[in-house]
């Protein structure tokens, strides 16, 4: 009988990913940004005493973890967008929707500057990325220049990144109206190219 050969430390040396850079900017900005507005107005400190002493020692920390929620929300925003972004490229279909949707949650976590910044630091970073031009080439070298494409590219991610904090925020909300628990909140791993 012979034994399979392990591969595993192999093929996870050769597993390439499609850089997240420009994530440590939105762990940098938005937890402290979305901290600063709970403890400054002392937002749902009542509701923290009602439903969550039991699950979390202070105020503080309460609201350093829906911070960390917020910001894994913006990550997992993020992830999605890119998802149907890489599968319009796939299927040769127009890229998705750039609109930014209505703001119903408050605090607004992402603000102008934040987006701003965010933009730029995609744009930058995926326009280095050759994955990126020989898509462009391929299937978008009709409809404008690169730039104005990695342009496209960044608007969308910035969007996904809002949509990703607004869902976060109303799962939240949702359960500070029942008192359960928080929802749960993962990163996903890290995108294979």
């Amino acid at each position: 009988m012979h034994e399979p050969v392990d591969t595993e430390d192999q093929d996870a040396a050769a597993e390439r990913y499609w850089p997240e850079d420009y994530k440590e900017l939105i762990r940098e900005r938005i937890g402290p940004a979305f901290s600063t507005q709970f403890i400054e107005q002392d937002a749902f400190k009542a509701t923290y005493e009602k439903h969550y002493t039991n699950r979390f020692e202070n105020y503080d920390q309460f609201v350093s973890r829906l911070a960390e929620m917020v910001t894994i929300g913006a990550e997992n925003g993020i992830d999605e967008v890119l998802d149907e972004i890489h599968t319009s490229f796939h299927n040769e279909i127009p890229l998705p929707d750039a609109r930014l949707p209505a703001r119903i949650h408050w605090p607004e976590s992402i603000d102008q500057d934040l987006k701003e910044a965010l933009h730029q630091r995609i744009f930058h970073e995926f326009r280095d990325h050759h994955a990126y031009k020989h898509i462009f080439e391929d299937h978008y070298h009709g409809e404008g220049d690169f730039d104005d494409f990695m342009h496209e590219i960044a608007d969308r991610v910035v969007a996904g990144a809002v949509k990703g904090v607004d869902k976060t925020l109303g799962n939240i909300y949702r359960s500070f109206l029942t008192g359960k628990s928080l929802p749960p909140s993962r990163r996903y791993p890290k995108r294979l190219r």
